[in-house]
């Protein structure tokens, strides 16, 4: 089919400014249906993830725009999502009126532009029919200060130089000779990103405050979560106002794995008819290969297929050829399943207590305590998982550390399992504890242990305890991210448990502070209590079939 295509074309918004698109179209005189993507990473960096010239050509009018502020677009990007409700809603609107549109409007897109999907499904614009979020989230702040209290430090490091800063830079430096040196400080600053994350207080981070003194996330971190700022960019705690059909498309090593699990299960309670599909993928690569393991050519994403499925389906008419609500990739066999709800219906919890370094099935009758010792300047390295940062070696699956060489961790596994066992859904974690310390983090991460003694990570987590009575006993509750594992016979069950993964997160000082603002740090013991009335154990949702 041959197609028209249209560079630059500016819709304005309700306050005048004007956003600019490229739009893909047949080359005839009828209408047709609007895929719609807008992200700040320049219109045509979505070409690879879109393919704008493949659906035009399925009879769609495929619109790639740059949000305000960015790139060809006016206006002044304020940060993040800022602007994307209003705006999102405006270019809806407008795209539905275009002269060859039939008013029915989708929108799809991965990350940022998954979650502006979000943000414009909540403003209910009248011609916005269905919606594709890939690896999207569910609000800012789990990205910022609030993720169970912590912060993703190395996302936001990372996605402020690399994805922000270049074209911010064009807009903040005029003098040609002052920009050019700037571009050269940038790429310098990229390049030595492993070594600048634990550069404290994050406010005064070089890397950014050497380009932009006043860089606007620092006053976003500055804000308390209670300010009704963050209502323009939080979606998950005004879910009813979603009302747009959605396909989720998630990974189990993705950073945004979680949000996008909520955003699937609040269509479903509404009776949108949202659908799911989870993958063995990290953030933005839907291949066969995550981190260190291959999961064969089975385990590849169709995301053409399922988006011209999906649309099909929900701006033409035509039937859903896989109606079914959930579909997810199960590691270890390494095979596709479906379900009806996630976490899948057929499941049952299967407890593991915590012993002396084993993960066992019953509770010792006498109690014991095992401690260590947690020191901000020296904390655990993040090795694997769901991580988005410049500079480490992979993300997903990693093989860890042997037990033995863990001196500020406590692991703990079970014995060689009989049969095969199949953990579906979400794990959680629960510790009897205390501290020394006036403020802590607890981590938990749960690994699969090959028959070799390998071990690859699968999920993890950190809930950080800003307030605590020193030396006193308290529970502390880890949940885990979603995942899908057969643990196959012979293999093991590991759970690790620390009191930082740095640089994925920021570190506790263990003073009450945060390095936000802060460089003073207290080196803490950490004690877990297992067997007896503790309650120190594992919780697994097993699949029955």
């Amino acid at each position: 089919m041959k197609l028209i295509i249209e560079t630059d074309v500016m819709a304005t918004m309700r306050d005048g400014v004007k956003l600019a698109a490229d739009i893909y179209r047949p080359d005839d005189n009828k209408r047709y249906p609007v895929l719609l993507s807008r992200l700040p990473y320049n219109k045509t960096y979505s070409f690879d993830f879109m393919r704008p010239h493949v659906l035009a050509s399925q009879g769609y009018i495929v619109i790639l725009q740059d949000v305000r502020g960015r790139y060809a677009s006016e206006g002044v990007f304020e940060g993040p999502y800022i602007a994307e409700q209003t705006d999102g809603y405006d270019t809806v609107e407008w795209a539905a009126t275009l002269p060859y549109s039939d008013g029915k409007v989708g929108m799809l897109g991965l990350s940022y532009f998954g979650y502006t999907q979000m943000l414009a499904a909540m403003t209910q614009p009248p011609h916005l029919t269905a919606i594709a979020p890939t690896m999207s989230q569910n609000s800012f702040t789990e990205v910022s200060q609030d993720h169970n209290g912590a912060t993703e430090l190395s996302m936001w490091q990372t996605w402020s130089l690399e994805s922000i800063a270049a074209n911010l830079l064009e807009r903040t430096y005029t003098n040609p000779k002052e920009l050019a040196t700037k571009r050269l400080i940038l790429q310098n600053n990229i390049t030595n990103i492993p070594y600048t994350y634990d550069s404290y207080p994050y406010e005064q981070w070089q890397p950014i405050t050497s380009l932009f003194p006043d860089f606007y996330l620092f006053d976003m971190y500055r804000k308390p979560l209670t300010d009704l700022f963050w209502d323009k960019i939080t979606v998950k705690n005004q879910y009813e106002k979603v009302k747009t059909p959605g396909l989720h498309i998630a990974g189990w090593y993705d950073c945004f794995l979680k949000g996008t699990l909520e955003n699937f299960k609040n269509g479903q309670q509404q009776g949108l008819g949202d659908q799911l599909i989870i993958g063995p993928w990290v953030h933005g690569d839907f291949s066969a290969r995550s981190g260190e393991l291959y999961y064969g050519e089975q385990a590849r994403a169709e995301l053409y297929r399922w988006h011209l499925e999906w649309f099909n389906h929900q701006l033409k008419g035509l039937p859903l050829i896989d109606s079914t609500p959930v579909r997810y990739f199960t590691m270890g066999t390494n095979e596709w399943h479906s379900a009806t709800t996630w976490p899948p219906a057929n499941t049952k919890e299967k407890c593991y207590y915590l012993n002396r370094r084993e993960l066992v099935l019953e509770r010792s009758a006498s109690e014991s305590s095992l401690s260590y010792e947690h020191d901000p300047k020296s904390p655990v390295r993040t090795r694997g998982g769901v991580t988005f940062m410049h500079g480490l070696e992979v993300e997903g699956p990693k093989e860890q550390l042997p037990i033995t060489s863990l001196k500020d961790t406590l692991s703990f596994e079970t014995e060689a399992l009989k049969e095969p066992l199949n953990v579906t859904g979400n794990v959680r974690v629960l510790l009897e504890v205390s501290t020394d310390a006036t403020s802590v983090d607890f981590t938990a991460k749960l690994s699969d242990v090959y028959p070799d003694g390998t071990a690859y990570n699968l999920t993890d987590d950190i809930v950080r305890i800003k307030h605590v009575n020193k030396n006193e006993r308290f529970t502390v509750e880890i949940e885990l991210w979603g995942t899908s594992n057969v643990f196959l016979e012979g293999h093991r069950l590991r759970l690790d448990i620390a009191s930082s993964n740095f640089p994925r997160f920021d570190v506790n000082p263990g003073t009450g502070g945060s390095f936000f603002d802060s460089t003073e740090t207290v080196v803490s013991k950490q004690t877990v209590y297992v067997g007896g009335n503790n309650i120190s154990q594992v919780i697994l949702p097993i699949v029955t079939f």
